[in-house]
C-alpha cells in the first residue's frame, strides 16, 4: 500500500500520533511530532523540514520543527517499543530481520559519514549506514531499530564529536555487535514477540561472534554467510563415551562443502529454484557443549556451492528455512519503498540525536501507511 493510493484522515494521523508518541514528556514535543509524521506521509517529493513546515501548516515554522528533530531530548526508544506493539497487532511476525541501508552525502559533516566499500553498489560511496532490524508481518517488514554505524575517527576526533552531538555513550562498535545490541534491547527491554532471526551476513566482519552469541542464548536464526566462513565439523567434535575428545576439523563453508558433498551426513533437498545440501557443524569459538547447527549450501546446476546459510532450525524442512531467509530479500524492497515514498533519505542535519529521531519517525510513518483503515487500537 502506497501513501498515494491511501486516504488518511486528520483524525486517524492525530489518534495515531497521540499514542505512539505518548511517551514524550512536553505538549509542544508531542504537537510537533504529529506535524513531521503527517508530512513524511503527505508531503510529495523531497520531505525537506521547510518543505513540511510550508505544505502542512502553510507557516515558515521551519526553525521550531528543526529543532523538534535536531535539538530536543526526546527519548526514541519508548516510540520505537510502542511501534514493536503496532507492528504485532498486523500478525505474528515470521521473522526479525537483520538490514542496513546505506544514505549518500555530502561532504564530511553529517555525522557517522565516511567514504565505505558498498558491495550492493560495487564501488566506494560517501554515506552513512544505518543498521535495522524490522518485523516482517503479512503486511510488510517494519523497521522498528535502528543503529547508525559510526567509523572509528567520529569518535577520535574531538571535532567530529562536538559537531554531531555524539552522546558520551556513543560507540564505534562493529556491527554485528550493534546488531546483537539491538536485539538484546528488544528482547529483554521491549518485550517483543520473539521470531527467527534472519539476515545477510556475508559483509558482515563479526559475523561469527553474532552467530555464536544468538546459538549461546538460544535464538532461532536462518543466516546467510560468506564461503570463508570458518566451521567445524558438527559430528567430529562430539565427545565420545570414554569422555576423550574427538578431533576438531576446522575449514571454510566451501571446503567443508567439498568434503561432505556425496558423503555421510549430507543430506539434499530440492528448493524452489536450487538444490540445497545440508550437513551439521559447529561455529569455532562455539561453546562445545552446544548442539550444531545446519549449514546449507546453495549449489549451481553443475553442483557447484554458489550461498551459504547457517541455521538452528533444525526441526524445520529445508524448504520452510529458505522461504524464511527469503523475508531478508522482501525487507530489503521495503527499505526502498522507506527511501521513495517516506523520506528516509531526507534528513538534513548533522546531529547524532537528529538522524535516530527522524528515522524513527520515517518508520512511524511508513506503519501508520501498512495500518490504513484499521482502526488504531487504544492497547496496541
Amino acid at each position: 500500500m502506497s501513501v498515494s493510493s491511501t486516504v488518511v484522515t486528520r483524525d486517524a494521523i492525530a489518534q495515531f500520533a497521540g499514542e505512539v508518541f505518548a511517551s514524550m514528556p512536553r505538549v509542544d514535543q508531542r504537537r510537533w511530532a504529529e506535524v513531521y509524521l503527517r508530512g513524511l506521509l503527505l508531503v510529495e517529493g523531497k520531505k525537506s523540514i521547510r518543505r513540511i513546515s510550508e505544505d502542512i501548516l502553510y507557516l515558515p515554522a521551519h526553525q521550531s520543527l528543526q529543532q523538534f528533530i535536531n535539538q530536543s531530548p526526546w527519548d526514541w526508544d519508548p516510540v520505537r517499543a510502542r511501534l514493536v506493539r503496532y507492528a504485532e497487532s498486523l500478525g505474528t511476525p515470521g521473522a526479525w530481520v537483520l538490514g542496513r541501508t546505506a544514505i549518500p552525502k555530502r561532504g564530511e559533516r553529517s555525522v557517522g559519514v565516511a567514504r565505505r566499500f558498498l558491495p550492493e553498489a560495487g564501488r566506494m560511496v560517501n554515506c552513512q549506514i544505518g543498521a535495522t532490524v524490522s518485523l516482517a508481518t503479512d503486511a510488510g517488514s517494519i523497521p522498528v531499530n535502528w543503529r547508525l554505524l559510526l567509523p572509528p575517527r567520529w569518535l577520535e576526533d574531538p571535532e567530529l564529536r562536538q559537531s554531531a552531538y555524539l552522546p558520551p555513550g556513543a560507540r564505534a562498535d562493529p556491527e554485528g555487535r550493534e546488531l546483537l545490541a539491538m536485539l538484546t534491547q528488544m528482547t529483554a527491554g521491549w518485550g517483543a514477540t520473539p521470531a527467527p532471526v534472519v539476515g545477510d551476513l556475508r559483509h558482515v566482519e563479526d559475523a561469527a561472534h553474532l552467530i555464536c552469541a544468538l546459538t549461546g542464548r538460544g535464538m532461532p536464526y536462518a543466516l546467510e554467510v560468506d564461503g570463508s566462513l570458518n566451521v567445524l565439523d558438527g559430528v567430529s567434535v562430539r565427545t565420545s563415551s570414554a569422555g576423550s575428545r574427538a578431533r576438531e576439523c576446522l575449514a571454510t563453508a566451501v571446503e567443508h562443502f567439498r568434503v561432505l558433498h556425496g558423503g555421510r551426513g549430507a543430506e539434499e533437498e530440492t528448493g524452489r529454484r536450487l538444490n540445497v545440501v545440508s550437513s551439521s557443524v559447529r561455529l569455532a569459538g562455539d561453546d562445545p557443549a552446544a548442539e550444531p547447527v545446519r549449514l546449507l549450501s546453495g549449489l549451481s546446476p553443475r553442483g557447484i556451492p554458489v550461498r551459504f546459510w547457517l541455521t538452528n532450525l533444525t526441526d524445520r524442512s529445508i524448504v520452510d528455512v529458505m522461504d524464511r531467509l527469503r523475508l531478508h530479500r522482501r525487507s530489503q524492497a521495503d527499505l526502498r519503498v522507506l527511501e521513495e515514498d517516506f523520506g528516509l533519505r531526507d534528513f538534513e542535519g548533522r546531529s547524532f540525536r537528529g538522524w535516530h529521531h527522524h528515522m524513527t519517525m520515517v518508520s512511524a510513518a511508513y506503519l501508520f501507511d501498512l495500518l490504513g483503515t484499521r482502526p488504531v487500537s487504544r492497547t496496541a
